[in-house]
């Protein structure tokens, strides 16, 4: 094999698809199913907004490819035929409060600037997309959107597969060394596969054989997600009537969309009683979209799943050699979806040929972040009650 990738993710599909696309033979190994891992387990929101899309920072020819990242992701569905309840209805960002306004105002002039949005949305506007009254206006970024991310990540799996990806499941790595000729050796269960290069994309689901440096670069949280029942055609015709997916402005956000099914998907991070499969959970949840929406009063929910996220040192996804044809990427810090679709593109550039990859994305060295997993859990039990706290005194 030219390269071999482990991670059958979003990322891992990706790059294995688009290696094979330049030619090159490709086997692709994940330890579980298809989306096992993180990328089965999203919330299935595609939101394109990103603090670390920076001209000054990012390669030109990146900072487009992470511009257009939401755009890609329904424009690669619609090209390969993947069946995934994908809907782009765009992501409306809706301010509760005056600073919350404030800011909303300046991520839409960033991105109006770059052509993804419309004009600012009055309160009118926005209860008119949302459903939902007393925000003091919003905008919509035109290329967001939602999907099945377990679909999503099946089906890129299969257009992987059907362009000569050699796919194998249930195939964990056990081993990685290089043999006497400079060739990786990517041992498993069933036997070994040779490459001239090797590309990680385990994330934050790296086990003991992942090389420590890339385990230690990244800080591990757990996500939750909770999937309501279907909703009656009076709820229906409340909540999102246009569509789209939502988030509003507040430290402690509430997100949520409306599948093809009728079913609310909403989540977060894993907190101390919120995200665990508890009472609390989802009489949050409900208590939360009732204020706005009083139809749902008494919402039940159907479904709950955790899944592990990775933060990288920078807060941006992370491409970096860990020795000469090992390469590692991680790290897409909670926008999942539209990021591994400009990632996953600038990883396999990085595999086929380093220099052209470097014009896509940095090549960063690996970070070392001390008890990465204890800064995780603070974050995790400090993080809500603080934005909480930061949302009653309007900060």
């Amino acid at each position: 094999m030219d390269v071999a990738i482990v991670g059958g993710g979003f990322s891992g599909t990706i790059s294995a698809l688009e290696l094979c696309q330049k030619g090159l033979s490709v086997a692709l190994i994940e330890a579980g199913e298809i989306g096992s891992g993180g990328s089965g387990r999203n919330h299935g929101q595609c939101i394109p907004v990103f603090g670390y899309l920076d001209a000054e920072t990012l390669p030109p020819a990146g900072f487009a490819l992470l511009r257009d990242s939401g755009q890609i992701v329904f424009e690669q569905i619609a090209d390969l035929g993947i069946e995934c309840d994908a809907v782009q209805g765009g992501w409306l960002n809706a301010a509760h409060n005056a600073a919350g306004l404030e800011r909303a105002k300046a991520a839409h002039a960033k991105y109006a600037a770059l052509g993804k949005a419309g004009p600012f949305l009055g309160p009118d506007e926005v209860t008119g997309l949302s459903g939902a009254p007393g925000y003091l206006g919003g905008w919509v970024h035109k290329d967001g959107g939602h999907l099945n991310p377990l679909a999503y990540v099946r089906g890129l799996a299969r257009a992987a597969q059907t362009a000569g990806v050699a796919v194998h499941t249930g195939t964990p790595m056990t081993g990685l060394c290089k043999d006497r000729s400079g060739r990786w050796i990517v041992e498993t269960p069933e036997g070994e596969i040779s490459a001239r290069k090797v590309g990680l994309t385990t994330n934050a689901y790296g086990t003991a054989v992942v090389p420590a440096r890339m385990r230690r670069s990244l800080v591990p949280l757990s996500s939750y997600a909770v999937v309501s029942a279907p909703l009656g055609a009076e709820q229906k015709d409340a909540v999102l009537p246009s569509g789209v997916t939502f988030s509003d402005t507040r430290r402690d956000p509430m997100f949520f969309r409306v599948d093809t099914s009728g079913r609310i998907v909403t989540g977060g991070l894993v907190e101390l009683r919120r995200g665990r499969k508890s009472g609390p959970t989802v009489e949050q949840a409900t208590h939360r979209l009732a204020r706005r929406y009083p139809v749902l009063e008494g919402l039940q929910w159907e479904y709950h799943w955790t899944g592990q996220i990775g933060v990288s040192a920078k807060q941006r996804p992370a491409i970096f050699e860990l020795d000469d044809g090992l390469w590692g990427l991680l790290g897409y810090c909670g926008r999942g979806v539209p990021t591994t679709a400009a990632l996953g593109r600038a990883f396999a550039e990085t595999l086929h040929d380093p220099k052209a990859g470097a014009a896509l994305w940095p090549q960063d060295p690996p970070a070392r972040i001390p008890l990465g997993s204890v800064i995780g859990a603070v974050v995790q039990n400090l993080r809500g009650p603080t934005n909480k706290a930061r949302d009653r005194f309007n900060l």
